[in-house]
């Protein structure tokens, strides 16, 4: 015979109440794990590093740190469904239409400003506009290139100039094609894209070894920008980039002092520059790089915790 067991509705909802907050509310003695999203270029990588370094050594509680790979609109999509816990770096106005859906929905928070506004547009070295043997002393704007069109000289196409406008499937390559459109410079130039961004990097650094002239897009904070002196061209100008941290909705009850502490990171595109040039010339992983950051830039990142947090961070690093 099978046996009925009946449940009254008062059991039932505290029952219900309380599967509801141990699974929402961290316990002093539980381990929260935090994944980052690992985007595919270094600074935000170097970010995750800082961020998960404090939150461990610092912050109270037991925390289990993850890194999940992933471009810049798996990522968002990521924080959204609550496969990732936190973007440190989201570029997300170059995805307007998810950043929208994700915040609309709740199921995203926005903290706020990682670091200002960043800049993207066409770069090219200073040397070609600037010094006593600058080729274009007068090259300020698009409206200029067509006269200078023989100084950027396509090895596929010697009779045109070549302006290498992104990489091939970045949203920002539209950008550069409308910019191409918008200025006429099909007469003149060649609009190419690269394969990879390691590619578009080294176009740049090999012309600038050689002190060639070469116009291309690229953004900041990125090594490159913060080791080479360039100037970006009147009328490339991009929207300048939001770059915001980005949590799923259920940090705030799992994760609260996680939430409270990535309030209150904010670095500047300098600061980015510097780290991203030093882990290039020293080779180091993005590990390393926030290590140094931790020991070198005191004065920025405890501006972020309150002095006992600050205090456990710095033991750790001296223990390194």
């Amino acid at each position: 015979m099978k046996r009925i067991v009946l449940w009254s509705l008062t059991a039932l909802t505290v029952l219900a109440a309380a599967f509801t907050i141990a699974g929402c509310t961290q316990k002093e003695d539980e381990t929260v794990k935090i994944v980052f999203g690992d985007v595919s270029w270094d600074s935000v990588q170097v970010h995750n590093r800082i961020a998960a370094f404090i939150i461990q050594n610092g912050l109270e509680g037991s925390y289990d740190i993850e890194y999940l790979a992933g471009d810049t609109l798996p990522i968002i999509n990521g924080i959204i469904q609550g496969d990732i816990d936190v973007d440190m770096e989201s570029w997300h106005s170059n995805f307007p239409e998810a950043y929208k859906d994700g915040i609309d929905s709740g199921n995203m928070i926005d903290l706020g400003k990682n670091m200002p506004d960043a800049p993207q547009g066409w770069w090219m070295p200073r040397y070609v506009v600037e010094g006593p043997d600058a080729p274009a002393p007068d090259l300020e704007s698009l409206e200029d290139l067509p006269k200078y069109a023989h100084l950027f000289s396509d090895p596929e196409d010697p009779g045109k100039g070549v302006i290498y406008g992104g990489v091939a499937g970045w949203s920002q390559m539209e950008i550069s094609e409308e910019i191409f459109e918008e200025y006429g410079l099909g007469d003149t130039f060649n609009l190419t894209i690269a394969g990879s961004g390691s590619a578009l990097a080294a176009v740049m650094v090999g012309a600038y070894q050689k002190k060639e002239p070469v116009l291309a897009y690229y953004w900041a904070p990125t090594a490159v920008l913060g080791k080479l002196d360039m100037v970006r061209i009147k009328g490339s100008e991009y929207d300048a980039a939001l770059v915001n941290i980005l949590v799923n909705k259920s940090m705030l009850e799992k994760a609260p002092k996680v939430v409270d502490f990535l309030r209150n990171y904010s670095t500047s595109v300098a600061d980015n520059n510097e780290f991203l040039a030093r882990m290039d010339d020293a080779d180091w992983d993005h590990q390393e790089t926030a290590i140094w950051f931790l020991k070198e830039k005191e004065e920025i990142w405890t501006s972020w915790v309150n002095e006992e947090v600050a205090r456990r961070v710095k033991e750790a690093l001296a223990s390194l």
